[in-house]
Parts: C-alpha cells; sequence; structure tokens
C-alpha cells in the first residue's frame, strides 16, 4: 500500500518553494547495501541543512525511467536554502561518494508552477 506523502509549510511563502530532483543509474556491482547507506545520510540532511523542508529517496518502479533505478527528491524553502544545503560539508561528503558509485545522472530544479 502507498502511503501518502503531505508536505506542512507552515507560514512559509511557497511561492520561493525550490524542488531539486536528482536520478541516478549505478555501475555495475554497486550493491543495494551502499545505497541505502548513501540514501540514508542523503536524508539525513535534512536535520543538518536549515530551509529544507523535506528530503524524499526511493527506487524508481515506473517502467521509463531510461535506466534511472533510484531517484532523490529535496524540497527547500527557497533558492538561497538549496545552495546552502548544496555547499554544506556533510553534503560534500555524500555527494563525492555518489558519484563514485553512480554510472549517470540527472538533476532537475524548478519551482512550482503557480
Amino acid at each position: 500500500m502507498l502511503q501518502q506523502a503531505s508536505i506542512h509549510f507552515g507560514g512559509e511563502n511557497t511561492e520561493q518553494i525550490i524542488i531539486h530532483i536528482a536520478l541516478f543509474r549505478w555501475k555495475e556491482g554497486i550493491t543495494r547495501k551502499k545505497i541505502d547507506s548513501a540514501f540514508k545520510q542523503v536524508k539525513q540532511l535534512k536535520e543538518k541543512c536549515d530551509g529544507i523542508v523535506e528530503v524524499f529517496v526511493g527506487k524508481n518502479y515506473h517502467k521509463e525511467s531510461r535506466g534511472f533505478t533510484h531517484g532523490v527528491v529535496v524540497v527547500a524553502r527557497d533558492q538561497e536554502s538549496l545552495e546552502r544545503y548544496r555547499q554544506h560539508p556533510a553534503h560534500k561528503v555524500i555527494a563525492k561518494d555518489i558519484e563514485e558509485m553512480e554510472e549517470d545522472s540527472l538533476g532537475f530544479d524548478f519551482k512550482d508552477l503557480r
């Protein structure tokens, strides 16, 4: 059964909300244990980075994935919060580890059309 996700923005200005998506295709031989460990660390960034509203990670199950097997979605309060997330020392370590594991990746950032 799928769980419904809810994001609570509090009194935040949702006009500034930024959605960051990263998709990954792993090198041959990368274990599920390594992937799970990396994504656990990514999820922990929510508590370390001010302005990150939510972090979602998971395995793809859509048939038109073009080989991308996993994804991350980060919801940031604004562009500045996303930049702080990217520059956080913990993010830099995790990003380096993931880059060594990935065969390919795709990033996509956007503001919701309102």
